[in-house]
């Protein structure tokens, strides 16, 4: 069962989904409900099995009409009432339906019975069929109200044939010669990277034509890369290597600008390059480079605005880190190296989601956050 409880709780408990699934050990038996299926779906995946969240998108169609979300799950653990998990839905247009699943994306096709609330019965084209239940006080009316015992179902909570990721990707797989929808997801090698930016800072000779090499790092937003710039910058020490971060995030130019350049309105797309003064970024960095000060930046999520204190030294020795959403724009293409965090997009929105319940709890909306990423976020990164 879904639901919202105060944000001062925690994660799992706010937006949690505790069910349990049950198979027929007669699959006639479910037969009668089959006649009562109400909703036809579609629902494609944008994850990986591999990843730590899966995403959905879900092509409903009743006669009601249809209706289009995009859900969002934990892998979740199991526990007495079955597999708990994180769940967060929001609604998504047609437009942006049809534009990820322009796409040839692993599928689930099926049609579902609710014969009572709290209670789903999925009946798949291979002929699988199962129930799942959101409640156990909604299992048992399931069970005396449609003369059926215990007995006749065996508890698969948890089992992999039982997941609808799983068994789109096992179909995906069949019908592409064994080749797969998306690469598993992999962890970024942190060692590695560091070994390849060594080679850079006991270098005599840098390609940044200026006094220090340059590292560039970027990545979806969710990805990650604050995170691993920590274990980066870390790793260089242990190597006596100091390290500098420009953060392109930081060039925010805040709301009341953004206002003056959308006519008054509040832009929608809050990844859009136009967002943050890239220039002024660029300008700094080459005042590093050049072994001139700039002034520290920082945006404040409170009034939405820039705030621009303290100067700061030019570095005078060791690397310097370019990272942040933007980091990827040609203004930065001077950099010796680039890394980019090609986290996969359902892991970089849990992420994402994550670090705002956690860091930013009062401005913190899941399911609206969810909406946002696929509406704007996903597809500004995909086509810059």
């Amino acid at each position: 069962m879904a639901e919202k409880l105060s944000r001062t709780n925690s994660i799992e408990q706010n937006y949690n989904e505790t069910e349990k699934t049950y198979v027929p050990r007669n699959p006639e038996i479910l037969r009668q409900f089959l006649a009562q299926s109400a909703k036809t779906i579609e629902q494609p995946y944008l994850s990986h099995p591999s990843e730590p969240y899966s995403l959905r998108l879900r092509h409903t169609t009743s006669a009601k009409g249809e209706k289009i979300d995009a859900t969002l799950k934990s892998r979740g653990e199991i526990v007495d009432d079955g597999l708990s998990r994180s769940e967060f839905t929001a609604p998504i247009n047609r437009e942006r339906y049809e534009y990820y699943t322009a796409e040839d994306l692993p599928t689930v096709r099926k049609t579902r019975s609710s014969p009572l609330e709290s209670i789903d019965i999925d009946f798949y084209p291979d002929g699988y069929s199962h129930v799942e239940s959101e409640d156990p006080a909604a299992w048992q009316r399931f069970l005396d109200e449609y003369a059926l015992n215990q007995e006749d179902f065996i508890d698969v909570t948890g089992e992999i044939f039982t997941d609808n990721e799983w068994r789109a990707h096992h179909a995906y797989r069949q019908e592409h010669g064994g080749r797969e929808a998306f690469a598993p997801h992999r962890e970024f090698e942190t060692d590695i990277a560091i070994d390849a930016i060594l080679q850079y800072a006991k270098s005599s000779t840098q390609l940044s034509r200026g006094r220090l090499p340059v590292v560039r790092l970027y990545g979806r937003s969710g990805s990650g890369k604050s995170h691993l710039l920590d274990q980066l910058r870390a790793g260089l020490t242990e190597h006596g290597v100091s390290t500098a971060v420009l953060s392109t995030d930081d060039y925010n130019i805040g709301m009341s600008r953004l206002a003056q350049l959308h006519g008054g309105e509040r832009p929608k797309n809050l990844d859009a390059a136009d967002i943050y003064d890239l220039s002024g970024a660029q300008a700094d960095m080459q005042h590093w480079l050049n072994g001139e000060p700039i002034r520290a930046r920082g945006f404040d999520y409170e009034t939405n605005e820039p705030v621009i204190s303290s100067e700061i030294e030019a570095p005078a020795n060791g690397v310097v880190f370019v990272e942040g959403l933007w980091a990827r724009d040609q203004r930065f293409d001077m950099a010796d190296l680039t890394f980019e965090i090609q986290t996969p997009v359902a892991t970089a929105i849990g992420q994402r989601i994550t670090r705002d319940l956690v860091g930013r709890p009062e401005f913190a909306d899941p399911e609206e956050n969810l909406g946002y990423y696929l509406e704007h976020a996903e597809p500004t990164y995909r086509e810059a």
